[in-house]
């Protein structure tokens, strides 16, 4: 026993460890983000395995267990996947509405230098291009720094129109103008794709949770399924069988929407 979970705390150390990068910027005193556990559900599993060999937990109760914390870790990775995409889809629509605004200030007569320092306390990704422009820097370069971020990819456009309106004298509030009216039929895109992909998505879930309610109509109808999953070998297997369907099932419908949300 002290075997097993000596090897399931080592299994669990390797899965959870951060990344070497992570450690040395910690080690040096440099701080860094938060980091994430590299495998979600491994490490659950791994955490499972350490609690049930601790308690003595065997049986079929083993396999409800790994299969209860391995369906936790695969919705957690589906809410933080779903999370992603709304903080993309906002950001976007961020980078869009600060080009706007720089047009709209741009053709009211004012320097773009002033126009960033506005909007630099409003939208945080134009504050390296509002230092630059104070201090007479590369603003295009602090644009394109900041479109590495994920949604502000729109920003490396501003960018180049920001550097040819340097270099040839071309009206910049007329090129923003062209650049957020394409940057808004492409938005408008993207709605009718998740709008299209919305029921799919909807549909996988409720299949994945619909054996619950089964489940309830057997207990309704006087049977005992519960038990039978919980109890013995067979129905505990079945259900970590079903569980797996069902995620799997999940999983597919997401990256067949995924991939149909890149093409577009």
């Amino acid at each position: 026993m002290t075997v097993v979970a000596a090897l399931m705390t080592a299994i669990a150390a390797v899965l959870c460890r951060p990344p070497d990068r992570w450690l040395v910027r910690q080690r040096l005193g440099l701080g860094s983000p938060r980091w994430r556990a590299r495998r979600p559900v491994g490490s659950a599993v791994a955490t499972c395995l350490i609690g049930a060999v601790a308690i003595g937990l065997t049986g079929p109760l083993l396999v409800l267990l790994l299969t209860g914390a391995s369906v936790a870790a695969f919705g957690l990775r589906q809410w933080r996947a779903e999370r992603r995409r709304r903080n993309l889809r906002e950001r976007r629509a961020e980078v869009v509405a600060a080009i706007g605004l720089i047009s709209a200030e741009l053709r009211a007569g004012l320097l773009p230098q002033r126009v960033l320092a506005g909007l630099a306390g409003e939208f945080d990704f134009l504050a390296p291009a509002a230092h630059a422009a104070r201090l007479g820097g590369d603003v295009p370069v602090a644009l394109r720094t900041s479109a590495v971020e994920h949604g502000a990819e729109l920003l490396d456009e501003l960018a180049g129109a920001w550097l040819v309106a340097e270099r040839a004298g071309a009206p910049l509030a007329h090129v923003l103008d062209r650049l957020q009216e394409t940057a808004r039929e492409d938005q408008e895109i993207e709605r009718e794709v998740e709008s299209g992909l919305a029921p799919a998505r909807a549909t996988g879930r409720l299949m994945a949770v619909l054996p619950v309610f089964g489940l309830a109509l057997g207990s309704g109808m006087g049977g005992d399924p519960l038990a039978v999953l919980v109890g013995t070998w067979p129905g505990a297997f079945c259900l970590a069988a079903g569980c797996a369907l069902a995620c799997l099932g999940v999983a597919w419908v997401e990256r067949i929407a995924a991939d149909a949300e890149r093409s577009a």
